[in-house]
């Protein structure tokens, strides 16, 4: 279910992107918090593939896997390590509304994808399982800045 973030955020980001620019000034706005949740939303996945390296770790490990066997896995730790660190930098939201960072991160992921072919949505019920788990996400992380956004208004003198 968490690639499905990684697919959504390939595949809604150019058009959420593209509708900011085309739509009137009265859809803007929505489409900027749109994207904005869908950036705050590549957390989640962060933290997916820091899980997924602590069981690779694990698991050389336990094959007792020699320093030359290690290199094998980590050849792409660079583009591994953005994908978890950029992520968290939407946490600020001058950065979170701006564009900039979300297209780098956007290329980077773009260009795993296209490397490591790690887009898969599936099939059948695990895709509709997979739209519903996406679509309560988005509806908590949206939640979650709209809270945070009310309770620094609130108790600002």
């Amino acid at each position: 279910m968490f690639e499905f973030i990684f697919g959504s955020y390939i595949l809604l980001f150019p058009v959420l992107l593209i509708a900011a620019q085309i739509l009137p000034l009265i859809y803007k706005e929505v489409v900027i918090k749109l994207r904005a949740t869908i950036q705050v939303s590549l957390i989640v996945y962060s933290f997916f593939l820091i899980r997924q390296l602590i069981g690779l770790y694990q698991l050389t490990r336990l094959f007792k896997m020699n320093h030359n066997e290690r290199e094998y896995l980590v050849s792409s730790m660079f583009e591994i390590l953005l994908i978890i660190i950029l992520p968290f930098l939407f946490l600020i939201k001058k950065i979170r509304n701006g564009y900039f960072l979300g297209l780098i991160l956007w290329f980077i992921l773009s260009h795993a994808q296209m490397q490591k072919e790690l887009f898969f949505l599936g099939g059948g019920i695990f895709f509709i399982n997979a739209i519903l788990f996406y679509l309560s996400l988005l509806t908590a992380i949206y939640a979650l800045l709209w809270l945070l956004k009310k309770s620094t208004t609130t108790f600002t003198i």
